[in-house]
């Protein structure tokens, strides 16, 4: 069979195909509006209910401690016999914990809600996604599948943002979460229909595996690398994970005080959403233009490069409102900088360590991605309230990813690269 192709031996549409669209839908509903939407909320939930910023903001570190917890525990149970219920589950406490929002009345609401939330987040979004996806396509096609549903997922993403923003101004944030709401019950149907394991469970061969003479070539040679006890026991490694906690701070608070940051000086929170949603749909494109770099030159370039743009934009953001070049800046260096987190994170632990024991130095990086998760926002929120106004956070941001770029620019030096020569 073609390495990549949409009709199965038997010249049907592949149902992988399916399962790249069904996981787009889930990541783009549930995954965006728990994380990537909730800076159309903060300003209304909080000028409504007459809540603090960083009080409200703190519902978010609730969340992302219970999806930390949630992935450490479900890990080993997202197998073929169980993944369905589990997502189903997730995604039927993730429909109550909007509806929980919805009725808040208090900032108790947020936080008992952001529980139930927090293990939808974990175990319906999108690590159960990569792993259908990564199920579904072999080695020669499974970029293509991920890329085609990273980039379906923003396109969603973008027509929820505008879309629930354009709800709240006009028929107030209850019904935006009631709305949010309804797309994760949406999900949750289309996940009894959509989610299969494997092709074995269909009876068809899966897409873009290789062949019989390419397997053997491969089981040829032992995989290399350093193990993952020995490179947990160098200092480094865990100043790389912590450069992971650091990038992803200063991430989440964008998406929870970007567009209020905006708004405060002067930016209708209407144009606010749709430049936010506009930097979503060109990363489309940045990405990948970040992906050549580190193949084609060094990855400390790009390791080094796209935590200084990010550091540009969240400068750019301290000066929205009372710059002109302000905006344009923090756009531009957004567009750059983002993909420090979702492709520079895990090349660096293969760029130190090989392949060996690659997929647990990830799911290690996962785990301080969540921790960065769960401090951004309300870290940003406090120090709001402490200076009664966003200019110092984002300058205090800006510092941390400087702190970010001349860390992971020793990480993915030469002298760090992994060689089999050079094991340390």
């Amino acid at each position: 069979m073609k390495s990549f192709t949409f009709r199965d031996e038997n010249g049907k549409f592949y149902f992988g195909w399916w399962i790249v669209l069904a996981a787009a839908i889930f990541c783009g509903l549930v995954y965006s509006g728990i994380v990537s939407v909730t800076g159309v909320f903060l300003m209304p939930v909080t000028q409504s209910l007459g809540l603090p910023v960083a009080g409200y903001s703190f519902y978010i570190t609730i969340m992302s401690l219970t999806n930390i917890v949630t992935l450490l525990f479900i890990s080993k149970y997202l197998n073929e016999r169980n993944i369905k219920k589990i997502m189903i589950v997730a995604g039927i406490l993730g429909i109550v914990s909007f509806i929980g929002f919805a009725m808040a009345k208090s900032l108790m609401w947020f936080y008992i809600f952001a529980i139930p939330q927090g293990f939808c987040f974990g175990a319906f979004t999108m690590t159960p996604c990569q792993i259908l996806v990564s199920n579904w396509f072999g080695e020669k096609a499974r970029g293509r599948a991920m890329s085609i549903f990273l980039a379906i997922m923003s396109i969603i993403t973008v027509i929820l943002m505008n879309a629930l923003n354009y709800v709240i101004l006009s028929y107030g944030w209850r019904t935006g979460y009631v709305i949010l709401a309804v797309c994760v019950a949406i999900c949750v149907l289309i996940a009894f229909k959509a989610v299969v394991w494997s092709p074995a469970q269909k009876g068809i061969k899966r897409v873009g595996d290789l062949d019989e003479s390419e397997m053997a070539a491969m089981q040829q040679g032992e995989v290399s690398g350093i193990g993952f006890a020995a490179a947990l026991k160098k200092p480094i490694t865990w100043l790389a994970f912590i450069s992971c906690t650091l990038a992803v701070i200063v991430s989440s608070s964008i998406l929870q005080h970007g567009i209020a940051t905006m708004v405060i000086g002067g930016i209708s929170q209407t144009k606010a959403t749709a430049l936010i949603s506009t930097m979503s749909l060109v990363m489309i494109v940045t990405g990948p233009i970040i992906g050549i770099i580190c193949d084609k030159f060094r990855l400390s370039v790009a390791a080094a490069g796209t935590a200084l743009f990010f550091a540009l934009a969240v400068f750019g953001l301290a000066y929205t409102g009372t710059a002109a070049w302000g905006t344009p800046v923090f756009m531009i260096g957004y567009m750059f900088g983002v993909p420090a987190i979702n492709i520079i994170s895990p090349l660096m632990m293969s760029h130190m360590y090989g392949e060996k024991e690659l997929g647990r130095l990830i799911g290690y990086v996962n785990v301080f991605v969540g921790i960065g998760g769960a401090i951004g926002a309300t870290a940003v929120g406090v120090l709001y309230q402490t200076f009664g106004a966003y200019h110092i956070p984002w300058l205090i941001m800006t510092g941390v990813l400087v702190v970010v770029a001349i860390i992971r620019g020793i990480c993915t030096s030469s002298k760090r690269k992994y060689t089999e020569l050079k094991e340390q």
